[in-house]
């Protein structure tokens, strides 16, 4: 099988870089580079990453970026770095995990679907502790693309396919068409991922495995610091796909609808109600009748006292492991 190259960001990863990388080298496919590059400031994980590279000097390479590139540029720098020989590239960022088995599943899939341009997967949500504590966060996706190709306003319609870039495995030479671009330009736009499946899924077949393959790390800092930069984002997309005439008023409206609905459970989840509700009413006035469960829902929790909301939010998350 072809080699396989690696891309790695890091920022400030010191408590989980070891765990990561651990999950590379204990894969089962093992023709693989590693390029990591590594946005920290001057904390352990330059050090952490460099002790590795010489035990494996072969098959790691790093860049300590000072000032930092940020993520689309840190990734289009790694890209452009990788070995020749290699066929496929993924992505791995620097607190989440490979399943043993990760690399190999995927090029088995590549291998029978010569056609296809990416494989995607199903994921579990870890803890800071590598506690998993949501089994398979995309159960309910409606479907999962098999050497398929999407329209636009399919993919748009559809809701959480994937949720991260350690979920993404993709042919290098359709990585070189379609490079990692940032239409917010902002060095911290966290919908690049998206953006980058957007584009590949609406012009390639694709493939879904609906087993998890990645462990996906949300702990309180990644969680309470990007939910909202990510929504912002995801919005900031939807206006440009309404500007270039890609969807129409309603798809709009319903994405819309979705967005600030995230955005309140986000809030919800930090015991910022006031935010919550202000997000809530938004929702409702881009399409009232989309999601209503979830609407009423949310407005319940926004009532009940903190301490049953949270346990509230407990039992729906255990349901769901």
């Amino acid at each position: 099988m072809p080699k396989v190259s690696i891309i790695t960001t890091t920022h400030k990863h010191e408590k989980f870089i070891t765990e990561t990388i651990n999950s590379i080298i204990s894969q089962t496919f093992s023709d693989w580079e590693l390029l990591i590059g590594d946005d920290s400031p001057d904390d352990a994980t330059r050090n952490i990453i460099q002790k590795f590279i010489t035990k494996y000097p072969k098959k790691i390479k790093t860049r300590h970026h000072k000032p930092n590139k940020w993520i689309t540029d840190n990734m289009n720098f790694l890209l452009s770095k990788v070995d020749k020989t290699s066929k496929y590239i993924a992505f791995l960022e620097g607190d989440d995990l490979f399943t043993s088995k990760y690399l190999e599943t995927k090029l088995e899939i590549f291998h029978e679907f010569p056609e296809i341009a990416i494989v995607y997967n199903n994921l579990d949500f870890i803890n800071s502790q590598s506690k998993i504590f949501y089994k398979n966060a995309l159960q309910k996706v409606p479907f999962y693309l098999k050497s398929k190709t999407l329209t636009k306003k399919q993919f748009i319609k559809e809701e959480n396919r994937y949720l991260s870039y350690s979920t993404l495995m993709i042919k290098k030479s359709v990585l070189e068409k379609e490079k990692i671009s940032n239409p917010t330009n902002d060095k911290l736009f966290s919908a690049s991922d998206r953006d980058l499946f957007f584009r590949i899924a609406t012009k390639y077949p694709c493939y879904g495995i609906e087993d998890s393959l990645t462990l996906y790390r949300r702990h309180e800092e990644s969680v309470s610091r990007n939910n909202q930069k990510l929504f912002d984002d995801l919005q900031i997309l939807i206006d440009n796909y309404v500007a270039d005439w890609i969807i129409d008023t309603k798809l709009y409206n319903y994405k819309s609808s979705f967005i600030s609905l995230l955005k309140s459970v986000s809030y919800l989840e930090q015991n910022q109600r006031k935010e919550s509700m202000k997000q809530l009413v938004l929702s409702i006035k881009y399409n009232t009748f989309s999601f209503p469960i979830y609407k009423i829902g949310i407005l319940v929790m926004n009532i009940l006292p903190n301490k049953i909301t949270k346990k509230i939010i407990n039992i729906i998350i255990k349901r769901n492991n």
